[in-house]
């Protein structure tokens, strides 16, 4: 079903991770309806940004750049700001076992969530989406849901399971509106090319061979405009504050099934080296979601189909090549 978003023609939004893979997205498609966001995103030099994955004048946009580890100044600006939504994208994604990246998850992740959250309760707020990681779950057998316990892998999983415990509270106690969505593995334009379908992608363009596992993990995918419907979604339907809520196909499909579509489709089969890379120690060997709370909450579900997001997402690097 489509959903109208003109109710958030006169709201003030604020969009923190704003010029992240899912930030940039997100911030494209409101533009497209005529809506201004407000932007909150840390980078030391704008300059150094590849204007390839910033589709939009971020001059005539209002923007902060400010890192959230600035507790006092973040509320202080979102306070001034006095957003009607916070859609909270900002945080650190490193993935690394170590004690000096708890520290960083904890600082970023937790307290800088927490000083955005602290800045908008003083505010006429209407909701407070916060975009957590499937990674939460850990190695747990499939399909995930959301009332079972997180078994966290990491620093950065276990700081987002903190911080979904934190946003909770402050609904249960303070009746703060939160909704948290969990997301699964996300895909498409815009995305630099670290993760897993961009490396693909980028290394067949250029004609170069793409060292891999033998790849029989099993992960769900996800085109990202499937998730901007569920985080817009979730600002229109009250009855889905205080939820959290798995954003995902319900579908896995092996790292081998899809290095070998997108070869084919670019037509580099070749240049797949398939078994060339050891697996990952610990590795989880299948995930995917229980969507069936965002179903019935949002009235939603997926729209893109792993097929067509490929297509346009290697149309997309083909332009930028």
């Amino acid at each position: 079903m489509e959903q109208d978003y003109s109710y958030l023609q006169d709201k003030k939004i604020l969009i923190t991770g704003g010029l992240g893979f899912v930030g940039v997205n997100l911030v494209k498609k409101l533009l497209a309806m005529d809506i201004e966001p407000t932007i909150m995103d840390f980078t030391s030099d704008l300059r150094s940004i590849d204007k390839h994955y910033i589709p939009f004048d971020l001059d005539s946009l209002p923007f902060y750049n400010i890192d959230i580890r600035q507790s006092e100044k973040v509320v202080a600006i979102v306070q001034n700001i006095s957003p009607d939504f916070v859609i909270h994208l900002a945080g650190m994604t490193n993935l690394e076992k170590t004690f000096e990246k708890a520290e960083l998850a904890i600082d970023i992740n937790l307290k800088g969530s927490l000083a955005i959250l602290k800045g908008s309760k003083k505010t006429n707020l209407n909701n407070f989406v916060f975009l957590s990681t499937s990674d939460i779950y850990g190695g747990i057998n499939p399909p995930f849901r959301e009332d079972q316990l997180a078994q966290p892998a990491s620093p950065y999983s276990a700081s987002k399971a903190a911080t979904e415990m934190f946003l909770i509270m402050f609904y249960n106690v303070y009746k703060i509106p939160v909704t948290i969505l969990r997301s699964f593995n996300l895909y498409g334009k815009y995305q630099p090319p670290e993760r897993v379908i961009p490396f693909i992608i980028k290394k067949l363009l250029n004609n170069e061979e793409v060292p891999l596992t033998k790849g029989e993990q099993k992960r769900e995918f996800n085109y990202v405009d499937d998730l901007l419907d569920a985080i817009l979604r979730s600002l229109f339907f009250k009855n889905s504050q205080g939820k959290i809520l798995n954003i995902g196909s319900g579908l896995s499909i092996s790292i081998k099934e899809i290095a070998m579509c997108i070869a084919k489709k670019i037509g580099k089969v070749d240049k797949l080296k398939i078994g060339a890379l050891q697996y990952r120690e610990n590795e989880i060997w299948d995930m995917y979601c229980d969507n069936s709370l965002a179903r019935n909450i949002l009235n939603w579900e997926p729209k893109v189909s792993l097929d067509e997001g490929l297509e346009k997402t290697i149309e997309w690097y083909r332009s930028i090549k």
